[in-house]
């Protein structure tokens, strides 16, 4: 398995960006044809987010959506496989990178939130050139794909943490040393690990794991994306850094976690359709809570 995959990632790696994009088009009209797993998830969030869409448009946003979807297949090749110099030259442009810079020298770390937006992977490109990073890692079910999954990211200059107490303790290490710590902050955690805020005025069950990163020493808190502008020269990446609302840092733990999610939704309205809406966001809201994503 591991052999298979490794060869596959080579090959696709060899792929243009027009190819990926056409194939990546046409991965996701079959998605949706076939009423895919990851298509019904993606409509039934669209659908609950952006309910004032009429069918033409949501039809139309979700083949947008499972393309650049689609797309983080070969992404993932090229990130395993082309050259770093390579993959910096897509780097169209970076905004806010001397606030990055300013929160770095401080020397008490860097809490980068980070949503599942556009090739977020992508930053890490960026930042493992200038910076030291520290991120989590959620283990896959294939070992193959977390072998790939790991090495990609430490070839990028990140050291991985698995999502487990031990790794977690690693990561606050890699903090109280000044790293720059990533973290994706539209993870569904828990119930104990979370509250319950608006996402796009609907209830999520929102991560705390930020929050309790900030109370290690006294590190800068900064939101980043990565999206893709798709011309016909291919596709480029445009990074940004922002500082979050001010409520970010409130002791509530509902004030921050709407903070959080005002600034995660900031981003998506960039272009709604790069977002990972394949995720069920929306789930762990409450016991009794209705369950949108139960198959009728």
């Amino acid at each position: 398995m591991r052999v298979l995959l490794a060869l596959l990632l080579r090959v696709l790696a060899r792929v243009p960006d027009s190819a990926a994009i056409t194939v990546s088009g046409w991965i996701a009209t079959l998605l949706i044809w076939s009423r895919a797993d990851i298509a019904r998830i993606s409509e039934i969030n669209l659908t609950h987010c952006f309910p004032e869409l009429d069918d033409t448009q949501r039809k139309h946003r979700l083949h947008r959506s499972l393309t650049h979807a689609s797309l983080l297949i070969f992404e993932f090749a090229y990130l395993q496989h082309q050259s770093i110099s390579k993959l910096l030259d897509k780097i169209v442009a970076v905004e806010g990178a001397a606030l990055l810079q300013e929160a770095w020298q401080q020397g008490d770390g860097v809490v980068l939130l980070m949503p599942h937006f556009g090739c977020w992977e992508f930053l890490s490109i960026y930042l493992g050139d200038h910076y030291s990073i520290s991120a989590l890692y959620d283990p896959p079910n294939v070992s193959a794909l977390e072998n790939a999954m790991t090495r990609m990211r430490e070839r990028q200059g990140a050291t991985m943490h698995p999502t487990t107490g031990a790794g977690l303790r690693g990561l606050m290490r890699g903090l109280k040393s000044g790293d720059l710590v990533v973290v994706l902050p539209d993870q569904v955690p828990l119930e104990k690990n979370g509250v319950v805020a608006p996402f796009f005025g609907k209830p999520a069950r929102t991560m705390l794991l930020g929050k309790r990163l900030m109370q290690v020493g006294q590190p800068r808190v900064i939101l980043a994306a990565a999206w893709r502008e798709i011309g016909p020269d291919g596709i480029g990446y445009r990074l940004s850094f922002e500082a979050p609302a001010d409520a970010l840092h409130s002791s509530q733990d509902v004030e921050h976690a709407t903070a959080l999610n005002a600034g995660i939704e900031a981003i998506v309205r960039r272009d709604p359709a790069q977002y990972q809406w394949s995720y069920k966001r929306f789930r762990r809201i409450a016991e009794d809570a209705l369950d949108i994503y139960r198959r009728q």
